[in-house]
């Protein structure tokens, strides 16, 4: 698998981490405000919806939105909801995921 790939689902499974921190509630019993660290964890992850967002085909951000944004997202339910055939979804996942990457890596 090419490094760019690997590189690029690591960034993504990291969002999947971070938005599980990021979307519970947050209760400053201390009134100090929300910790450096979650300030950090947030702009992460809207970074990376903010790139998935910019995709310009639809069909491509809506594979890596099902797959790792929406809650209960994985490869199998982004595969299922697109209905190609296994050999299209891999092309059009690949496809995404490089646009995705050129576009964290542009903005990022």
């Amino acid at each position: 698998m090419e490094q760019w790939y690997q590189d690029a689902r690591q960034y993504l499974k990291q969002y999947h981490f971070y938005h599980s921190i990021v979307s519970q509630p947050f209760e400053d019993w201390l009134g100090t405000g929300k910790p450096k660290r979650l300030q950090q964890m947030e702009q992460y992850c809207q970074q990376v919806t903010r790139a998935i967002d910019s995709i310009r085909d639809e069909r491509q951000a809506n594979l890596l939105r099902n797959e790792f944004i929406v809650a209960d997202g994985s490869q199998r339910v982004a595969y299922e909801l697109s209905g190609l055939s296994k050999s299209q979804y891999y092309v059009i996942r690949k496809r995404a995921m490089r646009e995705w990457w050129q576009l964290i890596n542009r903005h990022g």
